[in-house]
């Protein structure tokens, strides 16, 4: 069955945005077709729609659930992708921005930085949420003698899940400290003209 020994290596395998893979060292006969060329250690993940082939044995229902599930996974793939590329094209422009602060319209330009910062936040989080939506309905799909995992395998996030919120957390934080650091700064202005003014 799939929780034989036999049928675990078909779990041992990384994903990420582009590809999918095997780990190596886990199971001979895997290294073996892989290091002669037979398997592919690495596939990449699929962004467009593909029309599976239509097996004998499946009833026609199960056919089309599975290709339904596929169109749903590939959408949540795609949003995913989307936002993730969204996301960086607007922190570039903070970024830019930002660098432009320096030299031209201090308060203004911060605000605008701060402002894509945020709003490179927001994108992060829809696509980061979209990516474990898309692990968990990938899981969960029907049947579940194809796509589920036995009982006692589980999946887990690695570190570059770990580096991707913890990057979201510093750019919300450095938007949070480019729109509040010009009215600090007017503050600090305001204190010291007072300061003084009641000297005088």
């Amino acid at each position: 069955g799939l929780d034989a020994e036999c049928g675990r290596p078909l779990f041992a395998t990384y994903s990420g945005l582009w590809r999918k893979c095997y780990f190596l060292g886990i199971d001979r006969d895997i290294d073996t077709l892989i290091l002669k060329g037979i398997a592919q250690r690495c596939t990449a993940i699929k962004y467009h729609f593909s029309q599976p082939i239509r097996l004998r044995n499946i009833p026609f229902n199960l056919t089309k659930t599975i290709q339904q599930d596929e169109w749903h996974l590939l959408h949540l793939r795609r949003i995913t992708a989307g936002f993730l590329g969204m996301a960086v094209a607007v922190l570039l422009c903070g970024c830019i921005v930002a660098t432009v602060s320096f030299f031209w319209e201090e308060s203004l330009t911060q605000h605008v930085a701060g402002l894509l910062f945020l709003m490179t936040g927001i994108f992060c989080t829809i696509s980061l949420c979209t990516y474990a939506a898309s692990i968990s309905y990938d899981l969960n799909r029907l049947p579940k003698l194809i796509y589920s995992l036995p009982d006692d395998v589980e999946h887990g996030y690695s570190w570059s899940i770990f580096c991707a919120w913890c990057s979201l957390g510093f750019i919300v934080a450095a938007g949070g400290l480019c729109i509040a650091y010009p009215f600090i700064s007017r503050t600090k202005i305001a204190h010291l003209k007072s300061g003084r003014d009641s000297t005088v």
